[in-house]
């Protein structure tokens, strides 16, 4: 597949502006994440998640200051990745969740029949039944998946990159994702069942290669829109979709985000991306 062609030279992010989005993104989230832990209200979640994207776009509008940049909404959406690319980027931003979220737990199907929802019916019946559901959740679950990667991956990643250069970058991004949910991880209802550190280990194990292959899409297609369906395809698979179609005690150990078989598809595909992504940029 062709990499993205379009010209475009990132903006410059100065230290000012990646300080005034990491101070934004620690504090608004501290805030927003105790009330909804606190049980004010549910709807939280959606504007704890739309923290990074606020951010970037208040630290946008310094850099943009600072590289005395005549102010107009199209340029500011740039300086946080909303531009256009090519399709197949999204494409590939639906399909390789569905691999690594699928994969696991159709083993876990395979290994206990008896906890598939599904389970003697014929399993081409079974995507057909769920395909159109799966769309619905994945554009529903965008809007909020959107607001988590126009700060990590369209503001954040760029930022970092012209300071550690790429490879830091997609390694450091990643491990700020992974922290700012522990949070919701050590004090929320995430995962129950399973214990506190387990969780913790396994939930980086599990979305920081996910992180990596969402900064490499952008990467290739200089673009936020691929890596926000990834967050959303993702989250649309594995919560709305395959999990409430599975039951049993042990499956938060094999499947989701904390067990040891998506771990191991999310750093297979996520190795695979990172080596194609090293060898295309060395031929450059």
């Amino acid at each position: 597949m062709k990499k993205n062609k379009t010209k475009f030279k990132q903006p410059r992010i100065s230290k000012k502006a990646l300080t005034v989005f990491m101070s934004l993104v620690i504090l608004l989230s501290g805030i927003f994440e105790a009330l909804y832990l606190a049980g004010i209200n549910d709807m939280l979640m959606a504007v704890v998640m739309w923290v990074p994207a606020i951010s970037a776009f208040i630290a946008a509008g310094v850099a943009m200051a600072d590289n005395k940049d005549r102010f107009n909404p199209i340029k500011l959406f740039r300086y946080v990745g909303i531009r256009f690319c090519n399709p197949l980027y999204v494409l590939l931003g639906v399909v390789i969740p569905f691999i690594y979220i699928f994969i696991p737990y159709r083993i876990y199907w395979t290994m206990h029949p008896e906890n598939f929802g599904y389970s003697g019916v014929a399993f081409s019946v079974v995507l057909k039944d769920l395909a159109v559901y799966t769309v619905v959740y994945v554009l529903i679950s965008l809007v909020t998946a959107l607001g988590e990667e126009i700060g990590w991956r369209g503001f954040m990643l760029p930022a970092f990159m012209q300071r550690l250069g790429d490879k830091g970058a997609l390694a450091a991004v990643s491990i700020f994702w992974c922290l700012w949910h522990f949070p919701l991880l050590i004090f929320g209802d995430y995962m129950e069942g399973t214990p506190v550190w387990y969780k913790l280990i396994a939930f980086v194990l599990c979305i920081f290669p996910v992180g990596i292959i969402a900064g490499i899409l952008t990467f290739w297609s200089k673009s936020v829109w691929p890596a926000a369906f990834v967050h959303a395809a993702h989250n649309a698979f594995d919560q709305t979709v395959f999990d409430v179609i599975t039951i049993g005690d042990d499956k938060k150990f094999f499947v989701s985000e904390t067990g040891v078989f998506t771990i191991a598809c999310a750093w297979i595909i996520a190795v695979i991306m990172f080596v194609i992504y090293m060898k295309t940029k060395k031929k450059k």
